[in-house]
């Protein structure tokens, strides 16, 4: 049996988990099927989103997107190959809305289907917003920092748990603008969510004066051209959390770096972190979004009480 008609028997036996919200159909790099562990798709309401870091000739493509159609046929699909860094839009299922709303948790998140290297919203971080959400729904009235907030899908879940505010920081001023998006789209008070379009590291002194916070989330991509790297900037991120976080709060510490380990990534919270919190919790990624090597996948931790020594 080829790759593709293992493919196509395994999308024929799957079973929809959230149709209306986010699933992932194939999970390449888990080994499932031998010559496809690049190959991953996931799945927004009526939306594919397929990613492949191998080449696709015309007749693989086909036949790709046959399967798909067949076993989801109200689904639009695109295809993204990726290589070296570069994304390049393979196939895009005509006549398609340039965006559409997906639901997690009782919200409702807008994911773009036909522009950009990533839909604008992350499905594997499903367990993390959920954590916030619960977290904040624990205190009253929360203040809440977001940091490298992306589409604000972290402030969603807070103001709906109840936070008093939300500051979302990014450099990205076109992803906050469909953060307020997102904020609008579930009713919910936008004034109590401001956004800050700059450099973290370089408007820290202006993060400190609107602090400190109840809860800060840290979720910073792994490397984002010369403005951020994991290795040299996540240390130095962690070692200014006494200047933001209030005695007794709470830091979302978050990476999906595939060459860092959960323990290393203990280890550089440990080692840069001056003070210490009364409990660190993983908060795990769903098995479908891990691949072969867990320990590569997301990893979060939610750090509670903190105490500055």
């Amino acid at each position: 049996m080829s790759k593709w008609q293992e493919l196509k028997k395994y999308l024929e036996d799957l079973e929809s988990i959230n149709p209306e919200g986010c699933e992932k159909v194939f999970n390449g790099p888990s080994g499932i099927i031998t010559g496809l562990e690049q190959l991953l798709i996931d799945r927004f309401a009526e939306h594919l989103f397929v990613l492949t870091y191998f080449e696709m000739d015309d007749e693989a493509l086909k036949t790709l997107i046959e399967m798909l159609n067949a076993s989801f046929p109200s689904c639009s699909i695109r295809v993204q190959h990726r290589s070296s860094g570069i994304s390049t839009e393979i196939y895009h299922s005509p006549g398609v809305p340039e965006t559409i709303h997906i639901e997690e948790h009782g919200l409702k998140y807008i994911v773009h289907t036909a522009r950009g290297q990533n839909t604008g919203f992350f499905a594997d971080m499903i367990n993390g917003r959920k954590a916030v959400l619960d977290y904040t729904a624990s205190l009253n009235d929360p203040k809440i920092l977001n940091l490298f907030a992306y589409t604000c899908s972290f402030a969603v879940a807070a103001l709906k748990g109840g936070a008093s505010s939300v500051d979302n920081w990014d450099m990205n001023k076109n992803s906050l603008a469909i953060g307020r998006e997102n904020i609008r789209l579930n009713g919910l008070d936008e004034v109590r969510s401001s956004y800050f379009g700059y450099d973290i590291f370089k408007s820290f002194s202006k993060i400190r004066r609107r602090g400190p916070y109840d809860l800060v989330v840290m979720d910073p991509p792994p490397m984002q051209g010369k403005s951020f790297s994991y290795k040299k900037d996540y240390p130095r991120l962690i070692k200014r959390v006494p200047e933001i976080v209030k005695p007794g709060g709470a830091v979302l510490f978050c990476l999906n770096a595939p060459d860092s380990s959960g323990g290393e990534f203990l280890e550089m919270i440990a080692e840069n972190l001056p003070g210490r919190f009364e409990s660190i919790t993983a908060v795990p990624c769903p098995d479908a979004y891990l691949g072969r090597y867990p320990e590569r996948g997301l990893k979060t931790y939610l750090a509670e009480a903190y105490v500055k020594d």
